[in-house]
């Protein structure tokens, strides 16, 4: 495909249903060295059966190629700065960024690393895949939209896909944020919006622990920020997880559930799975283009779930740069000048030609904003990037893991994103452990880009794995964690500086300890994932409930919120006018707090999000402890809820007519996922997208659905998978996925699951193998390259 091909694809369903891959015919294969069986349920998804784990990964990649093909390199591209290739100049400021980050290398790096059983796993997979690759008769139907074909697969790339999906992750972008807002509004009003984790706030350790320490005081370090690094010019997710204890459920063994929230990407972020060998079992979720399962999955004999941890492990550092004799590139590192790695690099762009960009690397990392050429840089430093880490040990080590200190112990080499992991086996243990690698070093590398040029700042070592927050079988009975603060104040090292709030944490919590001992069921897990009580709503409500209003609409509205019991159920008329409400609240508080930066928070500005969460939790506080100490200064608390009711009463009865009995919180608040090819193709759209649904919750409930303030109400964060394993018997274990197994827009399993995920229910987990073949929809046999293998 040339540069400048801007052709205009044309496609109908036939063309769809023409790009399926054949999952029934018996297929020869170069590089399987035994039969495998690989069956399809009713839902798609794919239950593998090898007798080697050189064929079981083999047989992984190849059915997750079969599937997910395109998917893969949509990540592989983007992860590559390629992403430009196939979707045109809209996609070049993302590529720029991660061209600079230079994920391959970093990819390889980790490969050179990792131990021998490892890189065998990611060489079995990547044959899997180019074996699809080389003897499929049909493509994903992206390949004809681009006019492309795949490109072999690489026991890196697995690597690199996966670092595509976690590096953003991070916290640098908060610093960035906070940088820019102390520049614009000044360090003291800055300093005044940043006071950590709130006191009384639910701890994840130890279970059921409030926060009890004091707050933050950054004064010192924004003034820093604002004489060291200017105005920096740069081109969010969470989870819930619980695990309970076999004291309390009726089964007297150990429960895992919970769901990750990310964006709802098209195809989703993750693929079911279930993989079988002799050496090892599992069903899970896997990231296509990456072996294993490592997240949200269980073996024969254990069960794991994970949420993001929310750790600072991304530090910026401002470097001084300056040309050398030779007209090449060095930098400013104690007190001496150093020679720059320092390359150029073509972006080609569809239909535009193509664009160069410096890649440079100091000691730190990479250079990803400012320019180097006119003086100085601005570094990212990552230990996921700095340098080889042999995290992928981590892959197969939760595979080989006969009992739940195996597990732990199979977390000891991974390395992003740090994350919350709950965990428990069939022998009745039960715990969590907090993990990843977070390095040691200043507080001023917490708040906001440091001087890179000094030791200062430097990273001593790396927070020990024993030293990391752990507990195993509390006495509670149970531990969540839905990205609330880690542990309390007297923990000895820095872990981050950011939380989300714990709405989600205390209603999880409370939905676990009002269930009578020992009734704890896969059943009644479902009650927890479908907990749709917004605690703020509810405060909300209150302060509305206290204003002295006039009769109408106003009085109506006010009238719902007091009789409403905080449920954002998509009938409910309350839920919608708290949902308006909240927007216009939010956005109150925004324009009060962060003066000519408020458009940007409201609008979601990488980094700015978290912030604007926190102060509207202290409002939440404010609400329900009637303290406006816990406001910004002079934000008048009553006539704000005021505003904000009259606001959103005027707004839904533009959008939902005058009857204010025929509202509902369903009509606006719904999900819209694009794939993503329908931007640079919104001719192709109708064919590419799935269906939308009403949605239920909102941000701040377990049944998660964060939405938009600008794009009103269309949702950007929600569940991007749900899981229930029962340790006593897996075969009660449930899971479903927001769309569907198969990444192919023509496939009957594209967003099958979607209209189950929308009202929190599942799709059976399948485990035994008679089950397996009693569902199943299609069967597969491959087999060693020149054998027929029969059928």
């Amino acid at each position: 495909m040339s540069n400048s091909d801007t052709r205009i694809p044309n496609l109908t369903e036939k063309d769809l249903a023409a790009s399926l891959p054949d999952v029934r015919s018996t297929l020869s294969l170069r590089g399987l060295r035994a039969p495998v069986s690989i069956i399809r349920d009713g839902w798609g998804v794919p239950h593998v059966r090898a007798e080697s784990e050189w064929d079981a990964f083999f047989a992984q990649g190849f059915a997750t190629a079969q599937d997910r093909l395109w998917h893969m390199e949509y990540d592989l591209r983007r992860a590559l700065g390629r992403w430009a290739e196939w979707a045109g100049p809209q996609a070049l400021p993302q590529d720029k960024l991660w061209r600079k980050l230079d994920l391959e290398n970093a990819a390889k790096a980790d490969l050179d690393v990792t131990g021998d059983d490892a890189v065998r796993m990611l060489q079995a997979y990547s044959a899997g895949v180019n074996a699809f690759i080389e003897t499929t008769k049909t493509l994903p139907v992206e390949y004809r939209i681009l006019d492309d074909e795949p490109e072999p697969w690489a026991p890196w790339k697995c690597l690199a896909v996966y670092k595509l999906r976690n590096l953003p992750l991070g916290v640098w972008e908060m610093k960035v944020w906070r940088a820019r807002l102390a520049r614009t509004i000044g360090a003291e009003a800055a300093a005044k919006l940043f006071r950590g984790y709130q006191q009384g706030n639910l701890l994840t350790t130890p279970p059921g622990d409030l926060f009890e320490g004091a707050e933050l005081d950054g004064l010192d370090e924004l003034i820093a920020a604002i004489d060291l690094a200017g105005d920096l010019a740069f081109g969010e997710g969470g989870s819930n997880a619980w695990v309970i204890g076999g004291a309390l459920t009726a089964t007297g063994m150990p429960i895992i559930a919970g769901d990750s929230h990310r964006q709802l990407d098209t195809p989703n972020v993750y693929y079911q799975v279930h993989v079988a060998c002799p050496q090892w079992r599992v069903s899970g979720y896997a990231l296509p283009g990456t072996p294993g399962a490592p997240h949200f999955s269980h073996t024969a004999r254990a069960a794991w779930g994970m949420t993001h941890g929310y750790a600072d492990y991304q530090d910026l550092f401002v470097e001084k740069f300056s040309k050398n004799d030779d007209g090449g590139l060095q930098y400013l590192a104690e007190g001496e000048w150093r020679t720059a790695s320092s390359r150029v690099e073509d972006i080609h762009v569809r239909g535009a030609g193509s664009q160069q960009v410096d890649v440079v690397r100091t000691r730190h990392g990479a250079v990803i904003a400012g320019n180097v050429w006119e003086g100085s840089g601005v570094v990212f430093s990552h230990p996921g990037t700095n340098g080889g880490t042999p995290w992928a040990n981590t892959l197969l080590g939760l595979l080989r893991a006969k009992d739940a200190e195996e597990v732990e112990e199979s977390l000891r080499d991974w390395t992003e994103p740090v994350n919350n992991f709950v965990y428990a086996d069939t022998a009745g243990e039960f715990g969590y452990r907090y993990r990843g690698r977070i390095p040691i070093r200043s507080i001023s590398n917490a708040w906001r880009p440091v001087d890179g040029s000094g030791k200062e700042h430097e990273w001593s070592r790396e927070i020990p794995f024993e030293e990391m927050p752990a507990v195993r079988n509390p006495a509670t009975g149970w531990v969540v964690t839905c990205n609330q603060r880690v542990t309390g104040h007297d923990y000895p090292h820095y872990i981050a500086l950011d939380y989300s709030p714990h709405f989600r944490a205390r209603r999880v919590v409370t939905r676990i300890t009002d269930m009578p001992c020992g009734s704890a069921s896969a059943d009644n897990m479902q009650r927890i994932h479908a907990d749709i009580t917004s605690l703020p709503g509810l405060a909300f409500a209150r302060a509305a409930g206290r204003l002295d209003l006039p009769d109408g609409p106003l009085r109506a509205a006010q009238q719902s919120l007091i009789n409403w019991d905080g449920a954002m159920e998509v009938d409910s008329t309350a839920a919608v006018i708290y949902g308006a409400a909240r927007a216009h609240w939010v956005k109150a508080l925004a324009q009060h707090a962060f003066g000519p930066l408020a458009d940007e928070v409201v609008g979601s500005a990488r980094g700015a999000p978290v912030h604007l969460a926190h102060l509207y939790s202290r409002s939440v506080a404010a609400m329900e402890q009637g303290d406006p100490a816990l406001l910004p200064v002079d934000f008048d608390l009553d006539a704000a809820v005021k505003d904000a009711l009259s606001a959103a009463v005027e707004e839904l009865s533009g959008m939902l007519g005058p009857d204010m009995r025929s509202w509902r919180w369903g009509d606006l608040h719904r999900t819209e996922p694009a794939h993503p090819l329908s931007e640079p193709f919104p001719h192709l759209a109708a064919l590419l997208d799935p269906p939308g649904f009403e949605y239920a919750g909102d941000g701040e409930t377990p049944q998660a659905a964060a939405y938009s303030i600008v794009d009103r109400f269309k949702i950007t964060t929600t569940s991007s998978n749900r899981y229930i394993h029962d340790v006593a018997d897996w075969r009660r274990s449930k899971w479903v996925s927001p769309l569907g197994a198969s990444g192919h827009p023509g496939s009957p399993h594209y967003a099958d699951q979607a209209p189950l995920w929308a009202t929190v229910r599942y799709v059976p987990q399948l485990w035994d193998w008679d089950d397996v073949e009693e569902a199943a929809e299609t069967t597969q046999r491959i087999v060693p390259a020149g054998e027929s293998g029969g059928k």
